[in-house]
């Protein structure tokens, strides 16, 4: 499930103007998926820069056919207006990889486009996949 102490931490990503904040659902697996209106900005370097982390953290991920995968989870609150308010990683066993999402989504999220939030706060999964040679 999600580490309350490691989500405060890195759930500090706030916007302004948030009067209420709804607390995230035990089940994260009852949240609907995040629908964005453009794709989120991610690159070749981005996927270089996860495997760094992840392998210089020495995290134990999948691997399948000399491929490692990592599938990263989060649940984002999104605002009334669409934009994103707070973002808490599901713990997955690699605390980089769900640092390095976090950042990445504070960073290219908002730019994806509004989410429609059917002019409330409501809370969303959303999941980035990483993969890289063993």
């Amino acid at each position: 499930m999600i580490d309350l102490l490691f989500a405060m931490a890195l759930a500090s990503t706030t916007t302004q103007g948030t009067a209420e904040i709804s607390a995230i659902p035990a089940d994260y697996s009852v949240l609907e998926t995040a629908q964005f209106s453009k794709p989120i900005y991610f690159m070749q370097r981005h996927e270089m820069a996860a495997e760094r982390a992840a392998k210089k953290a020495n995290c134990k991920l999948p691997t399948a056919e000399q491929w490692v995968y990592a599938r990263i989870e989060a649940a984002i609150l999104v605002t009334p207006d669409g934009e994103l308010a707070k973002i808490v990683p599901v713990e997955s066993g690699c605390r980089e990889l769900e640092v390095y999402m976090v950042n990445h989504l504070s960073k290219y999220g908002n730019k994806a486009g509004p989410i429609a939030a059917n002019g409330k706060t409501k809370w969303y999964k959303t999941a980035m996949h990483f993969r890289w040679p063993e």
